[in-house]
């Protein structure tokens, strides 16, 4: 009998450490709801003496006046059974060195004691092996890297909230050719990053047109209560699948050939530009590359980012196009 009571009482507090919440107090009324949702009617003169029992062994923090609010400290590790292994600790502690800028500041937030607990777990293990593992991967880009655009904090968690949420956003913004401050209403759809720059993906007011929007752009972001307004058949990884992000020059696909070096040749048989691609020698030296792509602005760029390292044969308009760009440029030069 006696064995029987104290694994009820083991598993109530249990379940009330983990519903302990980290930000904001909650009251006894609020544990008893949660312990009433699995299946637990427990008085609320208990649940205080759990709590006040728990607080001895766990660090919680009350409402010195009333003890009716509580919550977990600020410095609490994560609670959680099964404990975390050193390989969920470097999963951890790569979210903090490449995917800070990325979450919402209250995913960091919630994720704030686990990524403590996995410094301390990598901390104790033996030089070398896992936890050495965040100091030995690293990124780089080929890319000239530019600092990222300033984005104010209420605006960034302005906009968080309302993708995590599917509300609606109030916004003064400007485009980059505009001189004056816009406001709209618009529902956001999705949030991309561009090298350095974060594009909100949204619709403004009733249209349906979607449009892309820089963060930086944005000087003021509202919550608004209203939900968002999105397409039955707007998927975000299509979008982006769709070229949307690399500005197309038209809605149809070309057969690109362009002679390359052999060197940047070899570049391209290691990492094709998709499974259309075909590389034919030819007599001179050079290589051959012909491949269906899209049409955008991108591929002008990638093309122009080879210089002398590539003739651009066919279509006979964009050979054209790339020749009176380089023709200017070297007209600025002289």
């Amino acid at each position: 009998m006696g064995s029987s009571k104290s694994h009820e009482t083991l598993m109530r507090q249990w379940l009330l450490l983990n519903r302990m919440p980290r930000r904001g107090r909650k009251g006894t009324r609020y544990f008893q709801e949660a312990l009433q949702e699995m299946g637990l009617d427990v008085s609320l003169r208990t649940i205080q003496r759990d709590l006040k029992e728990l607080s001895r062994h766990f660090p919680l923090q009350s409402d010195e006046e009333r003890i009716s609010g509580w919550k977990w400290s600020e410095d609490a590790a994560s609670f959680d059974i099964p404990g975390m292994d050193p390989h969920v600790a470097v999963a951890f502690k790569m979210v903090d060195l490449h995917l800070k800028n990325m979450l919402p500041e209250s995913c960091l937030n919630f994720l704030l004691p686990y990524s403590k607990r996995a410094g301390e777990i990598l901390s104790k293990l033996e030089d070398g092996g896992v936890a050495r593992w965040p100091h030995k991967i690293g990124r780089i880009s080929r890319h000239l890297t530019l600092e990222p655009p300033e984005i104010g904090s209420s605006v960034l968690g302005a906009v968080y909230d309302s993708l995590l949420l599917e509300r609606q956003l109030e916004i003064a913004y400007h485009n980059r050719a505009d001189t004056e401050t816009e406001k709209g209403i618009i529902h956001p759809l999705g949030l991309v990053f561009v090298d350095n720059v974060a594009y909100l993906v949204c619709t403004f007011w009733d249209y349906q047109d979607i449009r892309q929007i820089a963060l930086h752009r944005i000087h003021s972001a509202k919550l608004l209560d209203d939900p968002s307004q999105i397409p039955d058949d707007f998927k975000l990884k299509t979008y982006i699948a769709a070229g949307n992000f690399d500005f197309p020059q038209s809605e149809r696909t070309i057969q690109l050939k362009c002679l390359f070096d052999p060197y940047v040749a070899k570049h391209l048989a290691e990492s094709p530009v998709n499974n259309t691609q075909e590389l034919v020698s030819q007599e001179d030296g050079r290589v051959q590359l012909i491949v269906e792509v899209e049409d955008t602005a991108q591929l002008r760029w990638w093309l122009l980012g080879f210089g002398a390292q590539v003739e651009v044969v066919a279509p006979e308009s964009l050979h054209n196009e790339i020749l009176q760009i380089l023709t200017a440029a070297i007209k600025q030069y002289r």
